[in-house]
């Protein structure tokens, strides 16, 4: 598996997966991470084997300009791309290759190298389409570097059933197989879960604070605008932003003076634009009501936050973006909201905070129990079939 992240969503998933597959009842299969050399410390105990050889990313923060930056990335994936295909050029034994993460302008370099070593090539498709774009690239051409890689591919992966009809107009006829592997509830202390030991307990008393928390990466995908302008109208609500801005001008441009206005207006607006580090996720999430998730229609994946909502026993209100309406609609672990305009995310809050939720912890932890990582990992193998020992004799 080669996921270049050191640390974030992606490393996060890897982590889940290969560990779940590492563990899953057919074994017989060996599962190794190809990931860059300072992975942080949480993921370097794991039950396969790993190998930190790939070039470390420097923060953005570390340069005094945008044209520094952009070179160091320019000159980075490359060196990144070359040294994963040198390790796997001396791998004979290695008979499938599962893409995490790519770049579109190097990805269809990358697949064909791999597919003429004769390997078996998946990718997980966590976003069918881009949340954001280089500056200076079309977008249409992103697009369609994509698409080209998509088609190179032995197998794609995707977590919902929507999210396969979409990935499938994208890229049209013909088309590798689409397979639907679930997004698994993420892994946390069993005492960190709520805050206490009582989940029911645990939800009813924080949704008497109404207390809204916004987490995770601040990118205009997110809707983090609409929210803002949808607490106009709740004034007897707070609300938390805890996340690492990805876009700085929609930041400066559309939150910040939303922020200012809202707290002129006396509205509790804490604002923590920063990357929340993992020993501090379970308290913040046991500290409010709900999570507030306003994806636009521009948002075509499945939301790695819904997942930690459901780990952390807390209530979701979101958008029937990506792959959410399916989750919402087979349990009930929160507020779907069809229109997300101010207006209608202003009335779905009320919505949910007036009606009272009387099984609403026992459809938190059923959604818990169904979403599993061996879920994950059974569709996962079941992919690999055609190439897997183990699976065959099974």
């Amino acid at each position: 598996m080669f996921t270049p992240s050191a640390d974030g969503g992606h490393a996060l998933y890897t982590r889940e997966l290969l560990g779940a597959l590492v563990r899953h009842e057919l074994g017989g299969d060996r599962f190794e991470l190809v990931t860059s050399e300072d992975l942080a410390p949480p993921f370097r105990a794991a039950p396969y084997p790993i190998h930190p050889i790939l070039p470390r990313l420097a923060h953005r923060q570390a340069f005094q300009t945008r044209l520094g930056w952009a070179t160091n990335r320019l000159l980075h994936y490359p060196r990144r791309e070359w040294t994963f295909l040198s390790w796997l050029s001396r791998r004979p034994g290695v008979a499938v290759v599962h893409i995490q993460e790519q770049r579109p302008w190097l990805a269809v370099p990358l697949f064909s190298r791999i597919r003429r070593m004769r390997k078996r090539l998946f990718y997980t498709v966590h976003n069918v389409t881009p949340n954001t774009y280089p500056p200076f690239v079309p977008a249409a051409l992103i697009r369609r570097w994509n698409r080209d890689a998509c088609r190179m591919c032995d197998g794609l992966f995707v977590h919902t059933r929507r999210l396969r009809d979409q990935l499938a107009d994208v890229l049209g006829r013909p088309h590798p197989p689409i397979h639907v592997v679930p997004h698994g509830v993420w892994t946390v202390a069993d005492e960190a879960r709520g805050g206490v030991r009582d989940a029911a307990a645990t939800v009813d008393q924080r949704l008497a604070r109404k207390r809204l928390l916004f987490f995770g990466e601040i990118r205009r995908n997110k809707g983090l605008h609409v929210l803002l302008d949808a607490m106009e109208q709740l004034p007897q609500f707070s609300l938390t932003v805890a996340g690492e801005p990805r876009e700085p001008d929609y930041v400066w441009q559309e939150i910040i003076p939303r922020i200012r206005r809202l707290r002129e207006l006396g509205r509790a607006i804490d604002f923590r634009d920063r990357f929340v580090p993992e020993e501090d996720v379970a308290p913040l999430f046991a500290d409010h009501s709900a999570v507030v998730l306003p994806y636009t229609q521009a948002f075509a994946a499945q939301s790695g936050v819904v997942f930690l909502c459901l780990a952390h026993n807390t209530p979701a209100i979101a958008s029937e973006s990506g792959g959410l309406r399916e989750l919402f609609d087979e349990y009930g672990i929160g507020e779907c909201v069809a229109d997300v305009t101010p207006d209608g995310l202003a009335r779905g809050v009320r919505s949910f905070f007036d009606t009272k939720k009387q099984s609403l912890a026992d459809e938190i932890r059923a959604a818990r129990e169904h979403y599993s990582w061996a879920r994950a990992a059974a569709a996962t193998l079941a992919a690999y079939a055609p190439l897997s020992p183990a699976v065959r004799a099974s």
